[in-house]
Order: C-alpha cells, then sequence, then structure tokens
C-alpha cells in the first residue's frame, strides 16, 4: 500500500509539472499563482477581489474573451485536476457553477456569455 501510494504521489507532480510547463508562464491569473488564465481569455483584474475574514478568506477573478463556454469548461475540467482541484461538479453533470475542491478551498466557476464574448467568474473560498 505504502509503495502504491508513494508512486501515485508522484505521477500526480509529473501531472501538475506537465500541465505547468503546458501553461506558459505569464498564463496565470496574476496574484493567483495556481489558477490558470485560459488562451483566449484575458484577465480582468479590476472585477478581482481579495476578502480576508476570521476563518478565512474569499478571492474572485474574472476573465473574458471571445471563447465558447463548452470550450473554457473543457480547458479547466483538464488543468485544474493536476493543480490539486479536484471535480466536486461539473456541468453538464451538475447545474453550473461548475466546482472544485482541494483541501481546504472550494473553487467556483461560472460562465456568462455577453455580446459575443464568455466571462468566467472564478470564486475561491478558503
Amino acid at each position: 500500500m505504502g509503495a502504491r501510494r508513494t508512486r501515485l504521489t508522484i505521477l500526480l507532480a509529473l501531472a501538475g509539472v506537465l500541465v505547468a510547463s503546458s501553461v506558459r508562464a505569464g498564463d496565470f491569473f496574476d496574484g493567483f499563482p495556481d489558477l490558470p488564465l485560459m488562451p483566449g481569455l484575458s484577465e480582468r483584474p479590476e472585477s478581482a477581489v481579495v476578502f480576508d475574514h476570521a476563518t478565512g478568506q474569499v478571492v474572485t477573478a474574472v476573465a473574458s474573451g471571445p471563447v465558447e463556454p463548452a470550450a473554457v469548461r473543457q480547458f479547466y475540467r483538464r488543468t485544474l485536476p493536476p493543480l490539486g482541484w479536484v471535480p466536486e461538479c461539473a456541468a453538464p453533470d451538475c447545474t453550473p457553477p461548475d466546482r472544485y475542491r482541494r483541501e481546504n478551498q472550494v473553487l467556483e466557476l461560472e460562465l456568462s456569455p455577453e455580446r459575443g464574448d464568455t466571462t468566467a467568474r472564478f470564486l475561491i473560498t478558503r
């Protein structure tokens, strides 16, 4: 059991390195080094909020661009798990927003079409 767990840990670490290397440096949200920014989306830094409270933190990040919502979901379904985010609820398996969990953190991804663009809103609670 110990050797199997060690191999699994190594495989997960390697997967994380591969994802990180496939997303170019700078392709992450500013201030969120483990939240990749999908190609085709542009970060909207004026919409970012970090709120610290007594039991944790709430973070929001927003990006938009001329991409299809399905492509955004597919990108994050592929890139978040190697970074430790476990899908908890991902459309079309559930009602949006898509939800991922990592240790004591929850990430929700909400997508909305706006004038030919898709806006992706991320809410991270810890």
